[in-house]
């Protein structure tokens, strides 16, 4: 079974971006929308092509980096 907290981690993640970059457009932060929307549809790609999860291994990075088995 695999860990359930790496793939939880990615899709809270997603919306974030998402919503930074709604923000953005909404206020007239035009280049924070663009960098947030890129940063959304590079993981996206990154899943559909590869299948290749841009979310889980930042997770697990960051259980690496705090010195926390993942």
């Amino acid at each position: 079974m695999e860990d359930p907290a790496p793939p939880r981690f990615a899709q809270a993640v997603g919306p974030v971006f998402a919503v930074v970059a709604t923000i953005g457009f909404a206020t007239g932060a035009i280049l924070l929308g663009q960098v947030f929307a890129g940063f959304a549809f590079v993981a996206a790609f990154l899943n559909a092509v590869f299948a290749f999860c841009l979310g889980c291994e930042m997770y697990l990075l960051g259980a690496r980096l705090r010195g926390r088995p993942a």
